[in-house]
């Protein structure tokens, strides 16, 4: 039996170094606690229309995926959220473009209808030059990449670039996305980072292939590249996850698509647009089935896709809710 002086002076061994600790962290005025949880003064929107409300003059705005429009009550554009609005959303952040109670915004959409990571007009630097000086108090989200995809494959059928020169440019894109991003952390803004969904399993692919053999093939390995760049070339030394977060949209849409029942509504559909409207902001389901856009048998939950190109509702959900445990797990 271990005498009881023994033990008090064990105790005292253990106990000094803890309280000593606890003593220089409250010198250093970390109370109780070392970590603290981040919460932005902005949320700030980067990328193609994936992340864009289109306002429509009440702060009720139109997004490209499939938009629910039932109902007379204002504000449904907070239905069937796209995931920048889930990460708003998680800070209670509204962006103005869905602003029915008019808040006072803290989301702001920089991203443009379109873009493409290099393009002179709507490209990433020109969207974080929008976005005024960013700082510690700032988490950009950014997904981007996805028209560059269709881009360069749409070249390659016009004869103006080898598959080759293709998957090179693809890398080269990638890597210039990822320096964007290096220099958004070096502003000491935290970001989360969606790489972009497999546009080879997209209706777009689907369709190319039926004239095409090998469109689906090329269009897979050119986002798996550009996505492979984004992700390896942002600065590992420099940065981790206590500065950006990574989610896995070509993961995501990959699982829907290889076991759609799971994911998806009946009649589950992994192939197929769920809107064949010219404009993907006219996809909407109304009260009124004559105005109702989406095709025979589709619901808000049943496609994967929305458009030939863009991705709809529970894709969206799924990226948001990574995108928010993201923001709440990362010791940023």
């Amino acid at each position: 039996m271990t005498p009881l002086s023994d033990l008090r002076r064990l105790s005292v061994r253990v106990l000094a170094p803890v309280a000593l600790a606890a003593a220089l962290l409250a010198a250093c005025g970390g109370g109780t606690s070392q970590v603290e949880a981040f919460k932005p003064t902005r949320v700030i929107a980067l990328g193609d229309e994936n992340s864009l409300i289109v306002n429509d003059g009440t702060n009720d705005g139109f997004r490209y995926t499939i938009n629910d429009r039932r109902g007379t009550a204002v504000g449904k554009c907070s239905l069937l959220p796209i995931f920048a609005q889930a990460l708003g959303n998680y800070y209670g952040y509204a962006y103005e473009q869905c602003n029915p109670s008019a808040a006072t915004p803290k989301a702001f959409i920089r991203a443009i209808a379109g873009a493409k990571v290099d393009d002179p007009a709507s490209g990433l630097a020109q969207q974080v030059a929008a976005a005024g000086t960013l700082g510690k108090g700032d988490l950009v989200s950014l997904m981007i990449g996805a028209n560059d995809v269709i881009e360069l494959y749409e070249r390659v059928q016009a004869g103006a670039l080898s598959s080759a020169d293709a998957i090179l440019e693809a890398e080269r894109r990638g890597t210039h996305t990822a320096e964007q991003v290096n220099a958004i952390l070096a502003t000491g803004a935290r970001a989360i980072v969606v790489t972009i969904p497999d546009m080879g399993l997209s209706p777009y692919a689907v369709n190319a292939n039926k004239t095409n053999p090998g469109a689906s093939a090329l269009l897979s390995r050119l986002t798996t590249d550009f996505n492979g760049f984004v992700r390896t070339r942002i600065n590992a030394t420099a940065y981790d996850g206590r500065n950006y977060g990574l989610v896995l949209a070509d993961d995501i849409v990959a699982a829907m698509a290889k076991v759609p029942t799971s994911f998806l509504s009946a009649p589950a559909n992994a192939v197929d647009a769920a809107c064949a409207s010219a404009s993907v902001l006219d996809c909407v389901l109304t009260d009124d089935t004559t105005t109702t856009t989406l095709v025979t048998g589709a619901t808000a939950t049943s496609h994967l896709w929305a458009s030939d190109r863009h991705i709809g509702p529970e894709v969206h959900a799924r990226i948001g809710q990574q995108m928010q445990q993201r923001a709440a797990n990362n010791p940023f």
